[in-house]
């Protein structure tokens, strides 16, 4: 079971999740150093998250193409 703190900073990443992903960047880090404590303290890593990490991976790319001089 996650300790509160990491409870606590699931939920926070959730929401930031649900919203507009104005730094992809710096929520992608965000969910990936998540999940790297939730392993660390022998945690289940939900499916959302693991899936998230998928998610703003590929917003990472599209937006790197996007900005690519033609």
């Amino acid at each position: 079971m996650p300790t509160q703190q990491l409870t606590s900073r699931m939920e926070h990443i959730r929401t930031r999740l649900a919203g507009p992903h104005n730094d992809i960047e710096g929520l992608h880090d965000a969910v990936q150093i998540l999940i790297e404590d939730l392993k660390r303290h022998h945690d289940a890593v939900p499916t959302d998250l693991r899936m998230a990490v998928d998610e703003l991976e590929a917003e990472i790319l599209e937006a790197f193409h996007d900005n690519l001089p033609v």
